[in-house]
């Protein structure tokens, strides 16, 4: 792992997981990117352009100012970070910047959202998910040191993690392989029986290395509320799924699982893309 984003509002929830974003940089030896989204002014929220320029000037001291004391923190001693600050309409854009393209890991802090604020905005965490490209870890309630003992790895196990499985078994091994509980839940939608499940999940395993794991399946209204109940039962450090990165009219209609439990989960979430050719299957699925 060479490179490791983080955005940063420079809140609270972003300052309490500066720490576990510098344990993974030093665990992995990686550069560390800090990155501000600077929202542009929204039309004619300025009476004129020069003060609007003024207040874009202005925010820029006051954002450099902020990254050098987050850069003096103790945390960050002797590690290799780089900031920026970028002008951007919303704080997913950071992902179309071609500097941070090849990024292997993006973190990031988040309270979630919920009510009307979920139903109209959604959380940064989900417009994140949504877009990435790159592993996605994240952080709630985080610790001030992140030791991983319990992951639940939920799937319906026909994805394609052949792009992330590098990264995920890389992780394993930082922290001593962890236990890890592989987990289908089964809805009224998604019945799969258990004796076409288990061979699913086997192979599953074998397929990725991941030996040692458990294979579990519950049944459950939702796949959500199955997942946090698991998670939760197991006292899990993390919840590692797998994410299409729904977008328009697809993600309007099937939403995302991954978005949503990252959005209400109380532990930290690891999202991982999907290959391309799984939402192809997908999407030719729901068109038979």
């Amino acid at each position: 792992m060479k490179t490791i984003l983080f955005p940063t509002d420079f809140s609270n929830e972003a300052a309490k997981a500066l720490p576990v974003v510098a344990q993974l940089a030093r665990l992995f030896n990686a550069d560390l990117h800090l990155i501000h989204v600077l929202q542009r002014l929204m039309p004619g929220y300025a009476p004129r352009i020069h003060d609007a320029d003024a207040q874009h000037l202005d925010a820029l001291i006051v954002i450099e100012a902020a990254f050098d004391a987050l850069k003096a923190t103790p945390a960050l001693n002797a590690l290799r970070v780089h900031t920026h600050a970028l002008t951007a309409a919303d704080p997913a854009d950071l992902l179309d910047d071609p500097r941070f393209a090849a990024a292997d890991l993006l973190v990031m802090a988040s309270t979630g959202a919920s009510g009307l604020k979920e139903l109209l905005l959604g959380s940064t965490a989900e417009h994140l998910i949504r877009r990435a490209t790159m592993p996605l870890l994240v952080l709630k309630n985080p610790p001030g040191y992140l030791d991983l003992k319990t992951i639940v790895f939920a799937s319906d196990f026909a994805g394609q993690y052949d792009a992330s499985i590098d990264f995920l078994q890389m992780l394993f091994d930082a922290f001593d392989y962890p236990a890890v509980h592989l987990l289908y839940i089964n809805t009224l939608n998604h019945f799969v029986p258990t004796h076409e499940l288990l061979p699913r999940m086997e192979a599953f395993a074998r397929r990725y290395q991941l030996s040692g794991c458990s294979f579990n399946q519950q049944d459950e209204y939702d796949v959500e509320t199955g997942l946090l109940a698991f998670a939760h039962e197991k006292q899990a450090d993390l919840i590692v799924l797998g994410t299409h990165g729904r977008r328009g009219l697809r993600h309007l209609l099937q939403g995302s699982i991954a978005e949503d439990v990252a959005n209400h989960a109380t532990i930290s979430v690891l999202a991982l893309p999907l290959h391309q050719e799984t939402v192809l299957a997908t999407v030719q699925g729901l068109l038979n």
